[in-house]
């Protein structure tokens, strides 16, 4: 069977919740890059919040664009499946529909909810 060529072409729910390898890789340091987990996971409630008040308000531009920025926030953090779950958002977002663009905010809110725990496991 063929391997995949990017995170991208994975199923999200096979992707791990934090790479702290691939953390500790990007930023250089392992306890490093736990803090940053932290603070990411500290911010993401009130991102989510946003990107969802923005959906409810119609502004799906706006929901794009901040869906892109939070990604980009989180691309030195491990975050692979929840990076995707943002790219997926920001894409169905910027196609301007709608219906399609809640469904993706809320397999986001589960990727959400699945690192929060993570990283509240780790202690």
């Amino acid at each position: 069977m063929p391997q995949p060529d990017s995170a991208d072409d994975i199923p999200i729910w096979d992707l791990p919740a934090w790479d702290q390898a691939a953390a500790a890789e990007s930023v250089g340091d392992a306890a490093l890059a736990r803090r940053l987990l932290h603070q990411l996971c500290a911010g993401l409630p009130d991102e989510l919040a946003e990107l969802r008040r923005l959906h409810a308000a119609g502004e799906l531009t706006a929901a794009a664009d901040h869906a892109h920025h939070v990604s980009g926030g989180a691309a030195y953090c491990g975050v692979t499946a929840l990076r995707s779950s943002l790219k997926a958002l920001e894409r169905q977002a910027r196609s301007g529909d709608a219906a399609a663009t809640g469904l993706a905010l809320e397999a986001l809110a589960a990727q959400v909810e699945r690192l929060v725990a993570h990283e509240q496991a780790l202690g």
